[in-house]
């Protein structure tokens, strides 16, 4: 069993995310459950394997769930180990099937929704569950029925209030039979896709006189997405190292000194930039719907990696997502901020520097919340220029994907938008002015809990 994803696995992989990725609170929660249950507490090897399988699917790294990847990063193989003599990856996958049919036989009545490992694959089918719907009463059982499923979409939250996950909605069961049917199609336009069949009925809120919106927003000019390569932050933790904007511009993906045997491997694994993580895709959808209703085009949506520099030389508007570390772009624009993600080489991890910390602002903030622990994460929502352009560039970025997932919320809730900015002197409904906002994310074992607004600066010497 090779448990390489080919382009119709990840395919179907993403449209099931997409499924559940609104939910991704309560799938956590799920997840924990599992993993203390009585099948699956006398194995720490099982438990970690499912819980990485899990999050590179929900974070949308597809490329990461395959057997040489799970071997290096979980088992701590070496990148070149001989995958025909050393089967723990398959070994640990084949138990950790055992253990989720042990689990759903005792518990699928209680769950909400069903993880589930197929044969010859590494990634995880997660989809929800719809409990069965009661029996009706006899004295009706002859008269019509008609089931009305509640709406799960809800505005974002405000500053400081808990977020509650929504009752996962019923999944569709064709996924399968769109993924053959769709296979020569980008990830991003089925994600667009996916949205168009699901796009809920109520109408938006208007953006076009709300900042950052009304900026982005100008006749005759594309919006376009450029989401985050989260296959070149794995490479960057593989081998320890940080990428340039250069050396990505100009596809230089690794160090020259890299060993022969990594660089084997490299060549070997899967390496298109395809992947988007399921935050940035959950995030873009959410826009989509907001922004098409003012604009005569949909958002252009690509991946990081198939971005060049000349095509930031437009007057087209831009939503970038990710810290510099997993969208290397971002660093066309970071001399424009206050509040910066920078690298730290002794911790190997990224913090948010403060350029210009105002009173009762602190130099840097660190994030605590690691993975899926309990702790603290950042997100940024910055409006910038495009240096010697017209056109604006929205910037989006998280130390984590709850982060990034906050982030998101606050550039599409236009009534949050405003009242944060109004706190800052700056009229959300008003001329183009710049700015950029600073969130802290409260987690609880990796379920986002709440977010609350640390600064919001206006951009000194921007419109």
């Amino acid at each position: 069993m090779s448990g390489r994803a080919n382009h119709v696995e990840q395919i179907a992989a993403m449209t099931s995310m997409l499924e559940v990725a609104p939910h991704a609170a309560a799938l956590k929660a799920h997840l924990r459950s599992i993993t203390e249950s009585p099948a699956f507490k006398g194995s720490r090897r099982s438990q970690e394997f499912l819980q990485f399988i899990v999050a590179r699917a929900l974070d949308g790294h597809f490329d990461d769930l395959k057997e040489r990847v799970l071997g290096v990063e979980l088992f701590g193989r070496s990148p070149s180990y001989d995958t025909g003599d050393d089967a723990i990856v398959r070994v640990t996958a084949c138990d950790v099937r055992k253990r989720l049919n042990q689990y759903y036989v005792e518990f699928a009545h209680q769950s909400d929704f069903r993880i589930e490992l197929p044969p010859g694959s590494y990634i995880p089918d997660i989809h929800s569950v719809a409990p069965p719907a009661p029996a009706p009463p006899a004295k009706t059982i002859e008269t019509a029925q008609i089931a009305v499923t509640p709406s799960t979409d809800s505005a974002a939250p405000m500053a400081g209030i808990p977020v509650e996950a929504p009752v996962p909605a019923r999944r569709t069961r064709l996924v399968w039979f769109a993924a053959a049917a769709l296979a020569a199609i980008t990830i991003a336009g089925l994600a667009f896709w996916v949205w168009k069949a699901r796009r809920p009925a109520e109408a938006a809120a208007s953006p076009e006189h709300t900042l950052p919106w009304s900026a982005m927003i100008q006749p005759n000019r594309q919006i376009r997405l450029v989401f985050c390569d989260p296959e070149i932050v794995s490479v960057q933790h593989l081998l320890n190292y940080s990428i340039t904007l250069s050396d990505y511009a100009n596809q230089r993906y690794w160090p020259a000194d890299v060993k022969p045997e990594a660089r084997r491997v490299l060549q070997t694994i899967s390496f298109r930039g395809a992947s988007v993580a399921a935050v940035d895709a959950e995030i873009a959808l959410k826009m989509d719907g907001l922004i098409l209703p003012f604009t005569k085009r949909s958002m252009q949506m690509q991946p990081a990696r198939n971005v060049r520099l000349g095509d930031f030389k437009t007057e087209d508007s831009f939503v970038l997502f990710g810290s510099p570390r997993s969208n290397p772009w971002l660093e066309l624009f970071q001399d424009q901020l206050d509040f910066s993600f920078e690298f730290d080489d002794v911790h190997k991890a990224e913090f948010v520097r403060n350029r210009h910390p105002g009173n009762g602002e602190a130099p840097a903030y660190i994030p605590t919340a690691a993975g899926w622990g309990t702790g603290q994460a950042y997100g940024i929502v910055a409006l910038v220029g495009n240096p010697g352009q017209n056109g604006q560039v929205l910037l989006l970025a998280g130390s984590s994907a709850e982060a990034t997932e906050a982030a998101g919320k606050v550039a599409t809730n236009f009534d949050a938008l405003s009242k944060i900015l109004k706190s800052a002197g700056i009229d959300a409904n008003g001329r183009v002015r710049h700015f950029e906002i600073l969130l802290r994310v409260s987690t609880m074992a990796g379920l986002p809990n709440t977010y609350d607004v640390v600064a919001c600066h206006p951009l000194n010497g921007r419109p």
